[in-house]
């Protein structure tokens, strides 16, 4: 996966539990896809201040997939999502349907 994108999708899911500061320079960095030295500018603060709250930020985003791996259940739902929207423009036969519904359903279950 594109690492931006995958960073991207972190933020949503997780950035509401980043410190503010934390949160502002995210948001500016992958929302609004500012530099660095952009970022400094417009708060104020150094450029390495910046990399390092980046930095930390990141990190946190990541463990907190690696703990709750909501990002990851995100994809493989959108994936079964993609696969039966193929299936019903490719007309597919009811019973092959039902039994890819059947494994999907399964795989989406809530994993303890």
């Amino acid at each position: 996966m594109d690492k931006i994108y995958e960073q991207t999708l972190l933020f949503d899911f997780y950035g509401e539990l980043l410190t503010e500061k934390q949160r502002e320079i995210c948001r500016m960095l992958l929302q609004e896809d500012l530099s660095l030295g952009e970022i400094s500018d417009e708060l104020g603060i150094s450029r390495q201040g910046v990399s390092d709250a980046v930095h930390r930020a990141l990190k946190a985003l990541d463990n907190m997939e690696q703990k709750l791996h909501m990002c990851e259940r995100f994809l493989e739902i959108s994936g079964h999502i993609d696969q039966m929207q193929q299936m019903l423009q490719a007309e597919a036969s009811k019973h092959e349907l039902e039994g890819q519904l059947l494994k999907m359903k399964d795989s989406i279950k809530i994993r303890s």
